[in-house]
Parts: C-alpha cells; structure tokens; sequence
C-alpha cells in the first residue's frame, strides 16, 4: 500500500562520449512511470578534437570553409546540440561521417540528437551504427537500454544495460538504470543490490539513495528507508530531492502513528 508515497521515474542519463554520464548522469527527459519525478541517466558527447573548447569562436571566424576535419565538424555537431539547434548539429555530425565512415563518436552524436527528439527508431539505428564501428562502447550500450525503457521493452532495456556493466563494471549510471528496470520488474531484491552498488561506487548519488529509499519501504524496510530519505536531507538541504524525501518522510510518519 503506497498511500501517496512519491517515486521517483527514470530520468535518463544518456552518455555523453566518454564518461556521462550525465550528467551529467542526471540531466536528460523525464519519463512517466511508476515511479514519478526524476530517473535514468542518459550519457553524453564530449569535445573531440583539440579546438573543442574554442569551437564556438573558430566557427564564427571561418563559417563556410569546407575542409574541416571529421573532429572538428563533430565538435561542431557537439556545440550545436548543446546550442538546442539541431539542424545545424546533425547536418555537422553527418559531414564528420561522410570524412570518417568510421568515425563511432559522430554516429553516437547522432543518435543522441534523435533521442532527445523523440525519435527512438533513428536513435537506435545510429547507436547501432556506432556500435559496428566500436561495440565495446558502455556508453553507447547504456543510452541504447534507455531507449528500450523508455519504449516499455523492459527485457532489451536489460539485455542492453547488463552489457555496458560487462565492458565497465565501475559504471553508477548504468547500474541506476539497471536498478530502474529491475523495479520495474517487481526485482525489488535485485533492484537493492543494484542502488547499492551504484552508492557504493558514488556516495553523491542522490537519485540511488532517493529510490533506494522507495524499494525498502515497498519491501516493508520502513526503518532502511527513512535513513536513505534523511540522508539526503542532510546532504542537499533545500534540493527538490530532499523536498520528495521530506514527503515520504511524512508517509512514513502517517503509517507509523
């Protein structure tokens, strides 16, 4: 019996080329779900090439030119993402491909932009596509389970994820989203070990311990789950985390008196 107990719902930390996760581990969109407000981490690109921090200032002085390295056009890819102008960033990408047909990272970026469009059937071709060209990428592996989460594919969200784990074991973004399937496989057990171990890896997790904290009071550990909830009142005082653990901390003072 939940009586009103806030969940949270997988917010993806999709991978950004080489270590976000995001969010970096933590920025991405919103899913509904059983659980609520926040959930899964989607990883995402880093600059490439040395003018990566200086883009910006190199396209503005020289827009036009036409030789371009594979790098520097996904650098460009990169920046206009992040910009929000898609156009101009998957025309950018798709120039740094047609230089490097095996360029991984700019099949990556491509396939990232499609998923934060909302396009999964282009998001997975491209990570697919990345994929053939370097399959023992864990980021490409855990962006590509949370599409399938996203699509309700929960067997493939965890066929996917399980393998970037496999080539990146130390990897806390990807075992959250492991986590989150397992939830939503009623694998409350497993779904337990899976925040721990991501907690143990980072004590800063706050999203791990928030929903830690929500499979110990489904599991009837009330006690567990107030100590994960409290915690992160004392790690992030004022946060909108500590805002929904105050909630469920209320719950359980409902269930308790």
């Amino acid at each position: 019996m939940h009586l009103g107990l806030t969940r949270l719902s997988p917010v993806s930390s999709v991978a950004f080329g080489g270590a976000i996760i995001l969010l970096v581990a933590g920025a991405g969109p919103s899913f509904s779900g059983d659980l609520d407000v926040t959930g899964a981490n989607v990883v995402g690109p880093v600059p490439f090439s040395e003018w990566g921090p200086k883009v910006e200032e190199i396209y503005q002085q020289e827009n036009g030119r036409s030789d371009y390295s594979a790098e520097i056009h996904y650098d460009l890819g990169l920046y206009f993402y992040e910009q929000g102008e898609y156009d101009l960033s998957l025309q950018h990408y798709r120039k740094a491909t047609e230089i490097d047909p095996e360029f991984p990272e700019a099949y990556f970026g491509i396939g990232l932009l499609f998923y934060s469009l909302g396009d999964d059937d282009n998001a997975i071709r491209y990570y697919r596509k990345s994929l053939e060209k370097n399959p023992r990428d864990a980021d490409t592996r855990n962006n590509l389970g949370l599409i399938y989460y996203r699509r309700g594919e929960l067997s493939s969200a965890r066929e996917e994820i399980e393998a970037a784990l496999r080539l990146q074991p130390d990897f806390p973004d990807a075992l959250y989203n492991l986590g989150l399937v397992y939830y939503q496989q009623a694998d409350l057990r497993d779904a337990v070990s899976t925040f721990l171990k991501a907690l143990n890896l980072d004590p800063s997790y706050l999203r791990a311990r928030f929903n830690l904290g929500v499979v110990y009071y489904e599991l009837g550990l009330e006690d567990l789950a107030e100590e994960q909830w409290r915690k992160i009142q004392l790690d992030a005082p004022g946060s909108p985390l500590a805002e929904q653990a105050e909630q469920n901390l209320s719950v359980l003072d409902h269930d308790q008196n």
